[in-house]
């Protein structure tokens, strides 16, 4: 069976020989393990992309401090400036690019990704994937987005002050990743996969009132041309977000990236089967992923399978 036969028919709910296998370059991974991980990767190859070794990151000589320790700020194409404090994992805003809801009007979005402005050299590196495996085209988000860009308590606080200048940046956003998942389309990947944190440890970070008003209308009009082209749509979530799969079901979704510790397994079971979804196994990252034994690993991988 082919890779991309495989995560087909995996999604599709029909007999593999494996489970399909993402790989996911993690740079913290790369820069503790070093070329272990890449001849992990090179022994078990993923489904999603051809193996080939990733050099081996190194944080910058001007973000170390005379104790060796890492410190790094840096302002992103999007106008915000985060701080890192550990090397390879995302960074903490500190500062927003938009300070009033009134900011919001003259907000510019930076270009969408340089990849997508020539059609023609991606459309031969999807064709070229799918000749042995599954292609991924990626469409950014609009929750996370927001609140990076505005601040997450100000960003809710605009929500409820139903701030119109914040509402209309959101639909340019949206309409911003729906340009992404055009030029996707137009290239003929597989599928389409986004990923909005709306989720907390035991719940929504908003109302399921809020989100249909606010954020799944925003979700809709950007999928759209997935829809209609027929693809398949992952989307990730990190936290509690069951009390949304009807609505994600409603938008065409059809798999998911869950974290799958702050769910009971037999109760998601049981949503998965009804809704039809298929599942990325996404284990405890925090814990068992991070401070775990190579055994610890297995076992906690094969309980999820299982």
């Amino acid at each position: 069976m082919t890779h991309r036969q495989r995560t087909i028919n995996a999604l599709t709910h029909r007999p593999v020989d494996r489970p399909a296998v993402q790989i996911n370059y993690a740079p913290v991974g790369f820069a503790e393990h070093g070329e272990a991980l890449n001849n992990l990767f090179s022994k078990y190859p993923g489904d999603f992309e051809a193996f080939s070794p990733r050099p081996i990151p190194v944080p910058p000589a001007h973000a170390i401090d005379s104790d060796g320790r890492y410190y790094e700020k840096i302002t992103d194409d999007w106008g915000i400036t985060q701080e890192y404090r550990v090397y390879g994992i995302m960074g903490h805003a500190t500062d927003f690019p938009i300070k009033t809801p009134q900011d919001a009007d003259n907000y510019e979005l930076p270009p969408i990704p340089a990849h997508l402005n020539d059609l023609n050299a991606h459309r031969k590196n999807v064709n070229r994937t799918k000749e042995n495996h599954f292609s991924l085209g990626y469409s950014g988000n609009i929750a996370e987005r927001m609140w990076a860009l505005r601040g997450f308590e100000n960003f809710m606080m605009d929500i409820l002050d139903e701030e119109e200048a914040v509402f209309r940046l959101m639909d340019r956003l949206t309409e911003y990743n729906r340009t992404m998942i055009e030029a996707e389309i137009n290239s003929c990947v597989d599928s389409i996969a986004f990923g909005d944190d709306i989720g907390m440890q035991g719940g929504l970070v908003m109302s399921k009132e809020t989100f249909r008003r606010v954020i799944k209308p925003c979700f809709a009009r950007m999928l759209e041309p997935a829809i209609h082209a027929g693809v398949h749509i992952h989307y990730h979530s990190c936290g509690l977000i069951m009390d949304l799969f009807d609505d994600l079901k409603d938008l065409g979704i059809n798999s998911l990236w869950l974290q799958l510790p702050v769910y009971d397994m037999k109760e998601l079971k049981k949503s998965l089967d009804y809704y039809g979804f298929s599942l990325a196994i996404h284990t405890d990252r925090a814990l068992t992923m991070t401070h775990g034994t190579p055994s610890d690993v297995r076992e906690r991988v094969f309980s999820v399978y299982k």
